[in-house]
């Protein structure tokens, strides 16, 4: 597989190197690699098959193009307006199939009152 568009990180300090591999489509970094300053040496040194940790995330959306929009839900009457847990039940709830909804309701816009109903909204996500 060719990514369209992919970026690498490589960070060097006193502990080491960091490397990650970031999909730019899917909005992913997929892969992150850690090296010690023993390892890195090696690693220059043009020695094979170093040892290193290596952190792999989110393989089944490398190569997807990431879609995301914003979807409104009413909610139901609760005692406090700006009531986080009841908006992730329910926005998990109204999720369409194939959408991860984005669980994140800190934003000024996130809770908003519209024909005297309290709505919640959210960022859904998918990768095709």
């Amino acid at each position: 597989m060719k990514l369209k568009d992919g970026r690498i990180t490589m960070l060097a300090g006193e502990d080491g190197m960091k490397i990650e591999l970031h999909d730019n489509e899917a909005s992913i970094t997929f892969v992150r690699i850690k090296l010690t300053p023993k390892q890195l040496s090696q690693a220059l040194g043009r020695l094979g098959y170093t040892e290193c940790k290596i952190e792999v995330n989110g393989l089944d959306k490398v190569g997807k193009k990431m879609e995301h929009k914003s979807i409104e839900f009413e909610l139901p009457e609760t005692h406090t307006f700006r009531d986080k847990k009841i908006a992730e039940k329910v926005g998990i709830a109204v999720c369409p199939e194939g959408w991860v909804p984005d669980l994140y309701f800190g934003s000024q816009t996130s809770f908003f009152t519209k024909d005297k109903n309290q709505y919640a909204r959210m960022t859904i996500r998918r990768w095709a």
